[in-house]
């Protein structure tokens, strides 16, 4: 039987940064998150009117391949965007983006006034996906230098909050605009959201980056996935979380539609569960705001993936709606507290100078298991049937609960709040 692991320190920001008032009282976190929140609607009205653009030039098959166009160079680059990151700062990176995007988004309002087309949606697909390698390990990056630890889990709560807002209107504003303007009318709109999102990342000043070699590009991304695999805590977060999604995403986005097509709910059926876990999600990140766990953080994320797993199943067996509400919003709920303890963990323990990098690994991980998640579910439901295939879903979801509970690095994991003396070396032992 082997020892247990020792948690090493955290490195970074969070150790020195001072308490302030709660996440959602600090003003400079609040303008930093409006701008986020404004910038994520705006991509919402952006897809819609890419997808609804693409249908409406060529056809629904036509539209799949530009919409995968799009998430190509994101998945390609995102590893080589998070080593940008450590070397010249999120901040920086983060306005870069959002202007770019921001003009490219203005240049497509004029040229699709005068003459849209397919390979137009293409060429700007293209741009936007590779900003996008850029954008999101920053914003990684970006959370852990505004907070201080006591901030941490009521921040990272209020975050998602915020992200699901945005999200949740996204979709049906760019459905208002479509008819009134087009492309071109969703393009200003989508230019003036990353116009906000740049005011308002101008005026927050986030604690400095640690400097890192500037070695070359390639190298820095090996040492990121090399620090990675060997920190005993952030590659077990990594994998927990990646169970989760993976047991978790196929039933949310496919598996829905089959429960209600077989019990001949209609689209009101998922819609109802679709409501469900998300008022269940709101709960969960609404308490978090409240409850501030330190210790015992790997007990708590396991207890919650299985709560999932068993919301997960109770999905498949519902025998009407209301107990599919029920069983979305309870999955919901426990979601919450998970991915905010679990993304904590991920800031907390993380070296300064490899944020980027690895918030580019968590993201390529998140972002590239969605379609395959989704695939794998819509054969599992067709080859052995829609319960099985929500048990087998709930049975990856317990594996991750397992790793919680029975890790030692993740079970024993606290959010620090005393400062440790900094050590990178010591989170690769």
């Amino acid at each position: 039987m082997t020892a247990p692991a020792t948690v090493t320190a955290p490195v970074g920001p969070l150790l020195i940064a001072q308490a302030g008032p709660p996440a959602h009282r600090d003003p400079t976190y609040l303008r930093y998150l409006g701008g986020q929140a404004v910038s994520i609607l705006g991509d919402q009205v952006w897809y819609v009117a890419l997808s609804y653009s693409a249908v409406q030039l060529a056809s629904p098959g036509t539209a799949g391949v530009v919409l995968a166009v799009s998430a190509l160079p994101r998945l390609v680059l995102l590893l080589f965007g998070g080593a940008f990151v450590d070397r010249y700062g999120p901040r920086r990176l983060m306005i870069g983006s959002d202007a770019a995007r921001g003009v490219i988004a203005l240049v497509t309002a004029a040229v699709a006034l005068a003459q849209p087309s397919v390979a137009l949606l293409v060429v700007v697909a293209l741009a936007f996906g590779l900003a996008d390698a850029l954008f999101l390990p920053a914003a990684g990056a970006m959370l852990p230098r505004l907070l201080s630890p006591t901030q941490l889990t009521g921040g990272l709560a209020l975050s998602g909050l915020t992200a699901r807002a945005a999200l949740t209107l996204g979709a049906p504003l760019g459905g208002l605009l479509l008819p009134i303007g087009g492309l071109p009318l969703a393009c200003l709109v989508n230019a003036a959201t990353f116009a906000v999102s740049v005011l308002a990342l101008w005026s927050v000043h986030p604690a400095p980056a640690t400097p890192t070699p500037r070695t070359p590009v390639g190298t820095a991304v090996r040492e990121g996935l090399t620090y990675l695999l060997r920190h005993r805590l952030l590659r077990v977060v990594l994998l927990a979380g990646l169970l989760v999604n993976l047991g978790a995403v196929g039933p949310l986005n496919v598996g829905l539609a089959l429960v209600a097509d077989q019990r001949d709910w209609g689209s009101a059926g998922i819609g109802v569960m679709l409501a469900g876990f998300g008022v269940g999600s709101v709960a969960g990140n609404l308490l978090m705001m409240r409850w501030r766990p330190r210790h015992g953080l790997g007990m708590i994320a396991g207890a919650c993936a299985v709560v999932q797993a068993g919301a997960l199943f109770a999905i498949a067996v519902a025998p009407a709606p209301a107990w599919a509400f029920a069983a979305t919003a309870l999955g919901g709920l426990a979601g919450g507290p998970q991915a905010v303890l679990l993304t904590g963990l991920t800031h907390t323990y993380t070296a300064d100078s490899h944020r980027g990098r690895v918030a580019s690994i968590n993201s390529l991980a998140s972002l590239g298991i969605t379609p395959v998640a989704m695939a794998v579910m819509g054969f599992a439901a067709e080859g052995m049937g829609t319960t099985r295939a929500f048990a087998a879903s709930a049975a990856l979801v317990l594996a991750a609960a397992a790793l919680c509970l029975l890790n030692p690095s993740l079970r024993q994991a606290t959010l620090h709040t005393t400062p440790a003396p900094p050590n990178p070396t010591a989170a690769t032992r």
